[in-house]
């Protein structure tokens, strides 16, 4: 599949969209892939006719990947109000946007995401909890539980994230530990498993309180963590639920989270709300085979700013191969190939910087068999690491990342290889040319099938 079917793919209308707003996107997309200095061409002229009897010519393997194109104009950032947010792309862990998303703050009930987490992993859900006198006494938003009423570890984890009921989150961490104190103890044991550098709790359920405080990028991985359990996703995507509350009374409630419903791609969220705190939300979207987290922090808005960060991700990134497994690397214009790419790379750009991709390398020691940190640069923006190791003895020698691939090798008529690689000696894709530190890269079509790599493996997701 060509880079400019899987933009144009991307940028299918929805239904949130006007007929024109999705057609004037997937011009601009088609631009980008009709060509740029740096990037990703249009269809070469029609070749003249072919002469009775000869061979066929060779083809290439990443059609429409060659020669120049103008870029598309500039793309905006979401509108968000939020003190802190950040924006990942789930299968890579890739960060499409991210604002004093390491910075700690006031949380509100985002932190029932770890006290759910925690009952789940400790607590069978049909376990019948007899409420004792600690529920009871906490304040705002609850479930009104009454001391020696019995209800599940389920119900309970439904008052918790459907309600946001602080008294569900006592019940349930007395049922874990005994007492709310122990049970904060474990959370911030979690905390710590997790590397959640900015995160600290002090209540399971979020009321303010001096030293409890999370960040936004501490909480998307949290988020993410959670989310490999099914059992937290169906709690998250519940809509409303209706809980016994004692004789001939039912307490019915609707999730505090408006997305589910109001935007449809929504799998579920958990909201928070403090004076301190400000309205906060991290959700999760799924579109068009691609999954979001989002993380927003003392918002006036949080939904909305939630809403802006999914568009933005689903509607002006795409994803693209930028190396390939086995491509020579050059640690300088002048310098010998003298490094390898030990893994394909791919990576999510912005539309508008597909023909502005660079890459950047380093050696620690100066020597080109030293240790190396490499990695390609969008947009004054580190977009992936590039894992490297040596290159063999025999390996080419440096060309322009920007020249045009090699013809295709083998006998007239065969086809090169379209794998991800390219092939050894393929005449297109990455492994057609070299990495040179500084240079412009040419951003390549994605294999069909290829699975995602990890990025940021802070928020990467185990495999199902």
């Amino acid at each position: 599949m060509s880079l400019e079917t899987q933009i144009a793919m991307s940028l299918r209308p929805r239904r949130l969209w006007g007929r024109s707003l999705a057609a004037a996107l997937l011009v601009a997309a088609l631009a980008v892939a009709s060509g740029a200095p740096a990037g990703i061409a249009a269809p070469a002229a029609p070749p003249p006719a072919q002469a009775a009897g000869a061979p066929p010519p060779a083809q290439d393997p990443w059609p429409g990947a060659s020669g120049p194109a103008p870029a598309p104009g500039p793309v905006a950032e979401p509108r968000v109000l939020a003190k802190a947010a950040v924006l990942a792309d789930e299968s890579t862990g890739q960060v499409l946007f991210e604002r004093a998303a390491r910075q700690p703050r006031a949380m509100a009930s985002t932190t029932k995401v770890m006290t759910a987490l925690l009952a789940l992993e400790r607590l069978d859900p049909r376990r019948v909890v007899v409420i004792g006198a600690g529920p009871p006494r906490v304040g705002e938003e609850s479930l009104r539980l009454r001391r020696g009423e019995r209800l599940t570890v389920r119900q309970l984890l439904l008052g918790l994230l459907v309600k946001s009921a602080n008294d569900a989150g006592v019940a349930l961490a007395e049922a874990v530990d005994g007492s709310e104190a122990a049970f904060v103890r474990r959370m911030n044991r979690r905390a710590a498993e997790l590397r959640l550098a900015a995160t600290h709790y002090v209540t399971p359920y979020g009321l303010d309180r001096p030293g409890h405080q999370t960040s936004a990028r501490d909480l998307a991985h949290l988020w993410e963590t959670a989310m490999r359990r099914s059992d937290f996703r169906a709690l998250v995507a519940t809509r409303d639920a209706r809980l016994p509350g004692g004789p001939l009374r039912l307490r019915r409630f609707v999730s505090t989270n408006q997305l589910l419903g109001a935007y449809r791609w929504t799998v579920g969220g958990k909201t928070g709300y403090t004076n301190l705190a400000g309205r906060c939300l991290v959700a999760s979207a799924s579109r068009g085979g691609r999954r979001l987290v989002a993380v927003a922090l003392g918002s006036p808005d949080a939904f909305a700013d939630v809403r802006a960060l999914f568009e933005y991700g689903f509607s002006r990134f795409v994803r693209v191969r930028l190396a390939a497994e086995g491509q020579a690397v050059s640690l300088g214009p002048a310098r010998p190939a003298a490094l390898r790419v030990e893994a394909d790379v791919d990576a999510m750009v912005r539309l508008d910087q597909l023909g502005g991709v660079s890459f950047a390398a380093t050696a620690a020691d100066g020597a080109t068999g030293g240790a190396t940190s490499a990695w390609f640069v969008a947009g004054r923006r580190r977009l992936v690491p590039v894992r490297l190791g040596r290159l063999p003895a025999a390996g080419p020698a440096p060309t322009s990342t920007l020249a045009a691939p090699p013809s295709s090798a083998g006998p007239p008529g065969a086809t090169a290889p379209a794998s991800g690689a390219g092939g050894a000696g393929s005449g297109g894709g990455p492994l057609g040319t070299t990495l040179v530190a500084g240079a412009a890269v040419r951003p390549w079509p994605v294999p069909p099938g290829a699975p995602a790599p990890a990025i940021d493996a802070f928020l990467r997701r185990e495999p199902p």
